[in-house]
């Protein structure tokens, strides 16, 4: 998880990135944005500052570096540029993140879709009950619209502990599985189970 704090006068803004690529936005207490992304997106939210709105776009971007960087607007002008997210939530100690896993979600963020599949098969020996890897290996297959890969691999994700199904229902990679005319009743049977022929 990608999070940081930036300070504007009184007004505290807190950004999360999941491993899911879900961006939120939390504004003293109180989430204001919520949206995907893989490139980056700006989120629009405004805050009463001094009895006075204030309006403000959180724009986030991805480096050549493959670095998430964050410039922050109020009222049009540009307050903060480049602000680089680092991994780690707010609580320090978080476990390192397997070497594999990483390299292979920058893959596929390129689209370099066999070669993040070879690398989440490599994650796999690390971390094999590890659902964020399945996830992300049934949405490469997706984009390489391997229907039976792609289903078991979220099968897994699911029987792993999966935290938000939402994201099978919701996720750009993943349309190609979600447009097969078994996927109904794979999502009926709670992604446990889906017709093999």
């Amino acid at each position: 998880m990608y999070y940081k704090k930036l300070i504007s006068g009184n007004t505290i803004i807190e950004f999360h990135n999941n491993w899911l690529g879900v961006e939120t936005v939390i504004v003293n207490s109180g989430k204001v944005s919520e949206k995907s992304s893989v490139w980056g997106t700006s989120h629009y939210f405004s805050v009463i500052e001094n009895g006075h709105t204030a309006r403000y776009i959180l724009t986030t971007k991805v480096n050549s570096g493959l670095q998430i960087l964050i410039d922050l607007s109020k009222d049009g002008h540009l307050i903060q540029e480049n602000v680089l997210i680092t991994m780690g939530g707010k609580n320090k100690g978080h476990k390192e993140e397997n070497k594999s896993k990483k390299i292979a979600i920058q893959m596929l963020q390129e689209y370099d879709m066999e070669e993040a599949l070879a690398h989440f098969k490599n994650a796999l020996v690390n971390s094999p009950r590890d659902p964020a890897i399945y996830f992300h290996m049934a949405c490469a297959n997706s984009i390489l619209e391997r229907t039976q890969d792609g289903y078991e691999c979220l099968k897994k994700a699911v029987e792993f502990g999966l935290p938000d199904r939402e994201m099978i229902l919701n996720h750009d990679m993943l349309a190609f599985l979600r447009i097969q005319d078994m996927f109904e009743d794979f999502y009926q049977s709670g992604f446990a189970e889906y017709d093999k022929e």
